[in-house]
């Protein structure tokens, strides 16, 4: 688990890929958000069982080995049954890989496919926190 920022708010980062995993964090990070990073979904899913009051965002790869990117928001959203939380997942083949079921993406703010540019991750960051209350560090 990495940690950056000082505010109590967080987005949740979560993929296997600990390059993908840094540089997003530290990018993030960079434009003024609290971030918390693991590379090991079941490890965020306790985290955030903890901390479910602060979190604010989850970015997380479809696919992992413990478990996919979308059993762990179906998993989150069993907490987070008003949809408070913005997620995005990052898929790189997403036709071929995000399953049809309805009832996934009901629970998926957007969808984004590798390769995911920055800017482009900054500016669907920045749109989903707008529309939630989250004090940012100035």
């Amino acid at each position: 688990m990495e940690s950056s920022n000082n505010n109590n708010y967080y987005i949740l980062l979560v993929d296997d890929e600990k390059d993908i995993l840094d540089l997003f964090s530290e990018y993030l990070s960079s434009n003024v958000f609290n971030t918390i990073s693991f590379q090991n979904p079941m490890e965020a899913l306790n985290y955030y069982y903890q901390n479910q009051s602060n979190c604010s965002l989850v970015i997380t790869d479809y696919k992992m080995p413990q478990m996919s990117g979308l059993e762990l928001i179906k998993k989150i959203r069993e907490k987070d049954i008003d949809y408070k939380i913005k997620t995005i997942v990052i898929s790189a083949f997403i036709k071929d890989n995000l399953p049809y079921d309805k009832s996934y993406f009901l629970t998926v703010d957007k969808i984004l496919e590798k390769p995911v540019y920055l800017d482009r991750l900054k500016k669907v960051v920045q749109e989903l926190i707008s529309t939630i209350d989250i004090p940012q560090k100035a």
